[in-house]
């Protein structure tokens, strides 16, 4: 398993992008849309959520991070590929905020993840002190923490300063994105990608786990269901992380039992001993025997 190192190291976010929101109504309008209650954002600038279908039905999970109280200015972590997905939905509702303006900002950010020692002392010598809400701003740039210590930075494309940073990066520990991947499997942080969007109810992400689901903010969109599921009982699909050895990699999106698929696949990445990952599965009380490959020969194990 992956662990963050003695001092911070940088890895490529190549599987993530941004959306931006900003304006006077862009709270209001997110307020109605995601799971989060966005009224928190002005205290804790970064927070988990997701952004579903009428039926409850996560589009895509994504950090939500408050960059500017004032002018409003969000920023929509998310897979890449759900962000077209995102936008086209979100983009149905944002009409009726006039004061709100949705931004594809996935051309105009280069991710980078930070993990070791030292992550925060690092970001504020380069940014200098947080904001009170614990993000970094400076020239276009940000960057916030991780609840495991790691932190995201995200530099601005367009800025003058963006070759500098950039220089500034070349010149420290870069890793691969994949180790990057597993330190998200081993914080079970999920990433719904385009071919799940539509299929998991948030809680088989475990976004109620970390306090991504709020249940007092009041209406948005697939609240009924989200909140049916949570007050009628628990539904018995949820996230688990699993772990294989040897030379194989899934044959597909099912993650199988002994007699058919036990659940689905969210994540999951080779590693040099085998591979680990995140799924949902169907009994997460008490996980049936489950394999890697069709012919069973591969088995998987509950970190």
């Amino acid at each position: 398993m992956r662990t963050p190192t003695q001092e911070p190291h940088f890895y490529p976010l190549e599987h993530l992008s941004l959306i931006g929101l900003q304006g006077s109504d862009a709270l209001n309008f997110l307020q109605g849309q995601g799971t989060q209650d966005y009224r928190l954002l002005n205290k804790t600038g970064a927070l988990p959520g997701a952004f579903c279908t009428p039926k409850g039905r996560a589009v895509s999970n994504v950090w939500n991070v408050l960059v500017e109280p004032e002018p409003t200015h969000i920023k929509l972590v998310l897979h890449s590929t759900t962000a077209a997905a995102l936008q086209q939905h979100l983009g149905k509702y944002i009409p009726f905020f006039r004061g709100s303006q949705l931004i594809d900002d996935r051309l105009n950010y280069h991710g980078l993840g930070i993990a070791g020692e030292g992550t925060d002392e690092l970001l504020n010598n380069w940014f200098g002190l947080a904001a009170d809400n614990g993000v970094w701003l400076r020239q276009g740039h940000f960057a916030f923490a991780l609840p495991d210590g790691r932190a995201q930075l995200w530099l601005d494309a367009r800025a003058d300063s963006y070759e500098d940073w950039l220089e500034r990066i070349e010149q420290q520990h870069i890793e691969p994105a994949t180790t990057w991947q597993q330190l998200d499997i081993a914080a079970a942080q999920p990433w719904v990608q385009a071919d799940q969007s539509g299929q998991f109810v948030p809680q088989m992400l475990g976004l109620e786990d970390v306090s991504g689901i709020s249940f007092r903010k009041g209406c948005y969109t697939g609240q009924e269901v989200v909140a049916r599921l949570h007050y009628k009982g628990q539904s018995k699909r949820g996230l688990i992380h699993l772990r294989w050895q040897g030379d194989v990699t899934p044959s597909s999106t099912d993650v199988l039992g002994e007699k058919g698929p036990a659940g689905e696949w969210v994540n999951w990445v080779c590693t040099d001993a085998g591979g680990e990952g995140l799924a949902v599965i169907r009994n997460i009380e008490t996980p049936p025997p489950m394999f890697v490959d069709e012919d069973r020969q591969c088995a998987l194990s509950v970190v």
